[in-house]
């Protein structure tokens, strides 16, 4: 199965490279339209591969801004053109799903820390049960 429109949910973080090369690597062979989003649930954002808090205070514009030159340069980096970069604030299921519907992707694809954390608040098991489009989780090591 080729897919038209492939859809990377990264966080910013360090891991997000694993991800984007398993979509890039797909992408290339069925010659995908691609596109990046991340969505921030917490206002914590990942400048540089360093955690940074973003103010709370901060105005929701400035936390956009940031995250949106952080996937830009990602998009840049990235050994495949991107044609979208998306920055959304809000439930992670809820912006995805909307995100995939008005987008028309066909192949959604993010990554899953097994770690404590991810087995106690995983969010791949709300996505699997509320997905619009095929998807694909990448399992990202420590």
């Amino acid at each position: 199965m080729s897919y038209k429109h492939i859809l990377v949910a990264v966080d910013l973080s360090k891991s997000s490279e694993v991800v984007i090369n398993k979509a890039i690597s797909l992408a290339k062979d069925a010659n995908s339209k691609l596109s990046f989003v991340c969505v921030d649930v917490n206002s914590v954002s990942r400048i540089g591969g360093v955690s940074t808090k973003i103010e709370m205070d901060m105005p929701l514009d400035e936390k956009q801004a940031i995250m949106q030159k952080e996937l830009q340069t990602l998009a840049e980096q990235a050994d495949y053109p991107v044609a979208n970069t998306l920055v959304v604030i809000g439930d992670l299921n809820e912006k995805l799903k909307a995100t995939v519907q008005e987008m028309e992707v066909d192949l959604l694809v993010c990554g899953h820390h097994h770690d404590f954390w991810s087995r106690i608040l995983s969010s791949a098991r709300k996505l699997v049960n509320t997905a619009v489009t095929d998807l694909l989780i990448i399992y990202i090591e420590k």
